[in-house]
């Protein structure tokens, strides 16, 4: 029984490590880099798979409010419509 749990916890653990820090798809990109240069300063980095582009289009408007909140310089449009690109060209495909 033990041993079951343990596989489950590992489990887990891992479907959760896939999403969070994940290798990103295209790292060498400019866009990829520009994602993980304005994003992981804050928080760690989110496979782009693991939401749609809608989810992604709400998540930056979300974050402009937390870069004025914590006083730090706001995404450029350049900078959106390059990191929107990237996570959409990546994002969940809803079926």
């Amino acid at each position: 029984m033990r041993r079951i749990f343990l596989g489950l916890l590992f489990l887990i653990a891992s479907v959760y490590a896939a999403g969070c820090n994940a290798s990103l798809p295209d790292p060498e990109s400019e866009s990829a880099q520009l994602y993980t240069q304005r994003c992981s300063g804050c928080h760690r980095l989110y496979h782009p798979g693991l939401l749609t582009t809608e989810m992604w289009q709400f998540m930056l408007v979300r974050m402009e409010t937390e870069f004025r909140r914590m006083g730090r310089p706001a995404l450029s449009e350049s900078e959106k419509t390059t990191i929107l690109k990237y996570l959409s060209t990546h994002s969940q495909k809803m079926s």
